[in-house]
């Protein structure tokens, strides 16, 4: 039995439940009153497709970030014994990370969202998603997923110097870019 590793595992896990998770649903409560469909959503299944779609966006945006931190732990966990402090760095980058992925992913699925809205005149999407009906919901929702799925390695290479990876210890390969 590894100590270490189960530690390192305990560590991530929790870091996946309350800075992914949380951060996600945050970034949810946000998204859902800037589209003011939070109040529609009781009953309505258009609104609950809507709603599982822009929290399934906003997971895609986040691991990436939450990978970021995971690779951040290991590595400073095989450069040797680590500080509490350098430790804490890494946990404070990592919140530091995800929040900003988060925060610009939320602003970029209500941008899309909008954008949308105005591309398509005479017919205002998220009303039609606060009355109930289906269709545009599952429109709004795959747009969501697909915005999200494109932005997704733009916003990691823009948030990857945020994170810095320690050094390697010496002899340790890297592969050539």
């Amino acid at each position: 039995m590894n100590l270490s590793l189960i530690l390192v595992g305990a560590v991530k896990l929790m870091l996946g439940i309350f800075l992914g998770g949380l951060g996600v649903v945050l970034a949810y409560a946000v998204l859902s009153r800037l589209l003011k469909s939070a109040q529609a959503l009781g009953d309505n299944v258009a609104a609950g497709v809507l709603h599982a779609s822009a929290l399934l966006s906003l997971a895609m945006l986040a691991r990436n970030s939450l990978l970021a931190t995971y690779d951040t732990i290991d590595l400073t966990m095989h450069a040797g014994k680590p500080t509490a402090l350098a430790l804490l760095k890494v946990l404070g980058h990592g919140v530091l990370h995800v929040g900003l992925a988060l925060g610009l992913g939320t602003g970029l699925l209500f941008l899309g969202v909008w954008l949308f809205n105005r591309l398509t005149p005479g017919i205002d999407e998220v009303a039609a998603v606060g009355e109930g009906k289906v269709a545009p919901a599952l429109v709004l929702g795959a747009i969501l997923i697909v915005l999200a799925l494109l932005a997704a390695p733009g916003l990691e290479a823009l948030l990857a110097g945020l994170v810095p990876f320690p050094q390697l210890p010496a002899g340790t390969m890297v592969p050539s870019t």
